[in-house]
């Protein structure tokens, strides 16, 4: 059960994180400015400076989907003046994007979602960002949680592209058996921003994806509960951009 257990703190661990974030209020103002008739789901919010360009910051409220299963994300782009009074922000960009409240088979829900710090140099003359979807299931005896990195692009005329739409980069299930018995598998993948002559049009760089995959099993071995795991397993692919979104390579 301890994985279980591990899984909760980490996701209690990063939802307060993206509270802390949005105590200012700022969050709030923003959703009554644009859409107060829905509700806001405060939790979820994400409020993040955009780190190299000054006085921005990168605002997400959520809130449940007109789709059953679904949420609704508002992906904001705001200007903070320069007496860095909030009240007075301005919401440069606007994007919204519909995500789904759970996935897979095990049911895992949207645990957080967080600002991705990573600078992605996807375009010369465009400023991109991410954001982390996390989900996690509650079944303790199925243990199971994932990660998704959804990025976004601000061409020079401040329109925000969806660029690439929740790419899964982890994700880990098992199974607890009698006992200590158990069998878990986990995968995840890096993204490397590579610049070539055999990048896509409009000078998008591509995506060299690097993936891993390893399973172990916990068995008990006389008094000990052991857990003994697989040589893991390494690939690579691509992304490349379509003129739309990033997409696998063939």
């Amino acid at each position: 059960m301890q994985r279980a257990a591990l899984l909760a703190v980490l996701a209690a661990a990063l939802h307060t994180g993206a509270q802390a974030a949005c105590q200012s209020g700022l969050a709030e103002r923003l959703h009554d400015k644009i859409d107060p008739q829905r509700v806001l789901i405060h939790e979820l919010t994400v409020c993040h400076a955009w780190h190299g360009h000054l006085g921005r910051s990168v605002v997400v409220l959520p809130t449940r989907g007109t789709a059953p299963g679904t949420l609704d994300l508002d992906i904001l782009v705001v200007q903070q003046p320069d007496n860095g009074n909030s009240e007075r922000s301005t919401i440069v960009a606007r994007q919204r994007q519909t995500v789904p409240s759970s996935r897979g088979s095990d049911a895992m829900a949207v645990s957080d979602i967080e600002f991705d710090a990573a600078r992605y140099r996807l375009h010369a003359q465009w400023q991109s960002f991410g954001l982390r979807i996390h989900r996690r299931s509650m079944a303790t005896s199925q243990p199971a949680s994932s990660e998704t990195l959804s990025l976004y692009g601000l061409d020079r005329g401040n329109q925000l592209h969806l660029l690439l739409d929740e790419f899964e980069t982890r994700r880990e299930r098992g199974r607890w058996g009698p006992g200590c018995t158990g069998h878990f598998k986990k995968q995840e993948r890096q993204l490397a921003v590579v610049h070539s002559a055999s990048s896509s049009a409009k000078g998008m760089a591509d995506l060299q994806v690097r993936q891993t995959e390893t399973s172990s099993v916990n068995e008990l071995q006389g008094n000990d509960c052991v857990e003994s795991s697989e040589l893991p397993r390494f690939s690579e692919s691509t992304l490349r951009y379509d003129g739309r979104q990033y997409r696998a390579v063939d």
